[in-house]
Parts: structure tokens; sequence; C-alpha cells
């Protein structure tokens, strides 16, 4: 790094501070002296995550599906609707392949829960066993499935095609 470089950056550091001190001392002036500000609450308790009860019985109905077994099988109960002949076998082979690349087990991380009826929509990441991750919004339907949670049949495909 050459000495004109480090003062250029220097100084442009500078630069944006002390713009962002400008600005920061020209917004709190004006707030202080406008009459037409309306008055904080402080210590009033934030909202809780939407729906963070729904945690465990989401990251159950995952496990199960990244768990061993064909998907015409026990893992159809949760996914909407049921899956068909062929969307099982491109299931069961794309879930070969991962297995064969070592990407099982796989661990989920739910977060941002937000239920409305029967439906329920949360960022999942999944973690491979190489520590591979990948994050999805993933939709899940309330239904027949031991945790009480089906995922969506779109939301199945799409984590298909990202495995596969």
């Amino acid at each position: 790094m050459t000495l004109k470089s480090l003062v250029t950056g220097v100084a442009a550091a500078a630069l944006v501070g002390g713009v962002a001190a400008g600005v920061t001392s020209i917004a709190s002036s004006s707030l202080t002296s406008s009459p037409a500000v309306a008055p904080v609450v402080f210590g009033a308790p934030l909202p809780q995550a939407p729906a963070p009860e729904l945690e465990g019985p989401l990251v159950q109905t995952l496990n199960v599906l990244a768990g061993g077994g064909s998907f015409r099988g026990a893992k159809e109960a949760y996914i909407q609707g049921g899956i068909g002949r062929i969307e099982g076998l491109t299931a069961d082979r794309a879930y070969n392949n991962a297995a064969a690349k070592g990407l099982f087990p796989l661990s989920f991380t739910v977060t941002n829960v937000d239920q409305n009826g029967g439906i329920a929509t949360a960022d999942v990441t999944a973690t491979a066993a190489n520590g591979q991750t990948a994050t999805q919004n993933l939709q899940f339907i309330a239904g027949p499935s031991p945790t009480g949670w089906q995922l969506s049949k779109q939301s199945a495909m799409a984590l298909l095609t990202a495995v596969g």
C-alpha cells in the first residue's frame, strides 16, 4: 500500500465521519427545536417473534424429511397433499445423491416464524455435515402429520431443486 492511497483512505474516512456527525447534529437540533414532534414512549416492550412456539414442530418436520426413508413412505405425511409417484422417485434420487455427497445429516435453524391461521412461513437455514449452509424462506401448512405441520408442496419442490 502506498502512502498516497493510505492518506486518501484516511481522508475519505474522515470526510464520511464528518458528514455523518454533521447529519446527526443537524437532525438532532431540528428535532429538539420542533414543537410538532410527538413524545416517544421508552420502556415499552418490543413485540416478540410472531410465532416462536412453532419453531420446534417445524424443525421436527424438517428433520423427518431430511432423515432416511422413502418420500413415498413415512415422509409423505409431512408434505402437503402428499407426493406423486414420479415426484417420489425424483425426491428419493435427489436425497440419495445428496447423501452420497456427504451432505447428511442436516441441522436446521428456523427464524422469523410468522403464522397466519393454518399457514406459517419461516426462514430456514440448513447446515450440512460438511459445513455448507443455505437459507430459504419456506411455507408450512397445518396438517395431519405427527408434528401437526406439513411442508407446502411448493417449498418441498424448491428444497429438492436446491439439494438435487
